[in-house]
């Protein structure tokens, strides 16, 4: 189902022309990337999309209200702590405090920030920063989800985190729509990648369909699936990627628990 149509857009900057005339569709739950080199205009085109930046001519069509949540390439530092800072975030999102609490604790911990959640954010590094970044635009399920340079300064078991969690969304329902350098996130997420070239977007080649590695934990002693090999105290399955969302239901649905789940690419 179509979401939102991009009709000719373009946009100058100092007389340049950055964006050219571009016309896309994006349809509910796609993951679309968006490469290229630094200033190619990747970024202001996400954020055209997001309503953030006016472009010089051509619309933004939505087909349906949407709720974005945006994660950019830089993160201002700022007096507030960073739980303090979430807290406002949640409370914008329409979240109660408890819930917002629970998120917090939850999501500061996945992402291995423990105290620092109380250290005002102008203390923090660049990629504790993006931590904090990505951790408000998941404190509640958007219909889309902008990531400008999502991996910026970010460390590996952070990283694993981050796909861990974008593929559960995607798994949802949510769409996706992310400007990058790393090739291993490109193939880790997107179903269609554009490389911004001289103001236009040029489709790339689609990979095959790729797999995805759960960790399940057994916890119910059930019978296991073709395909299953023990992972420690847990149960490693590849899967395509395409029958994961039924997969999931039919295991959950069955007493299994899923402890993590990964890009077969970035596992």
């Amino acid at each position: 189902m179509e979401q939102i149509t991009i009709k000719n857009i373009s946009k100058n900057y100092s007389g340049h022309r950055i964006l050219d005339s571009i016309n896309l569709t994006i349809d509910a739950g796609e993951s679309v990337a968006f490469m290229g080199h630094n200033g190619c205009g990747k970024s202001t085109f996400l954020k055209i999309i997001a309503g953030l930046v006016t472009p010089t001519s051509g619309s933004v069509v939505y087909h349906q209200p949407v709720l974005f949540h945006y994660v950019p390439e830089k993160f201002m530092p700022m007096p507030l702590t960073a739980r303090a800072y979430l807290k406002r975030m949640g409370r914008l999102d329409g979240l109660s405090t408890a819930e917002t609490a629970r998120q917090i604790e939850a999501l500061g911990n996945d992402f291995f920030l423990g105290e620092l959640l109380d250290v005002p954010l102008k203390y923090l590094s660049k990629g504790s920063l993006q931590k904090i970044s990505v951790i408000q635009a998941l404190l509640k399920t958007p219909e889309v989800l902008i990531l400008d340079e999502p991996l910026s300064g970010q460390d590996e078991a952070s990283q694993e985190v981050f796909l861990q969690k974008v593929n559960q969304l995607r798994n949802q329902g949510v769409t996706i729509l992310m400007s990058c350098h790393e090739q291993h996130l490109v193939d880790a997420i997107a179903q269609k990648t554009y490389m911004t070239r001289d103001g236009k977007l040029v489709p790339c080649q689609q990979h095959s369909e790729r797999t995805c590695i759960l960790i399940l934990a057994n916890v119910h002693n059930r019978p296991l699936y073709e395909g299953m090999e023990r992972y420690g105290n847990h149960y490693r399955w590849q899967v395509k990627e395409g029958d994961v969302q039924q997969i999931l239901l039919e295991l959950l649905q069955n007493g299994w628990e899923l402890r993590r789940m990964y890009d077969e690419k970035s596992y």
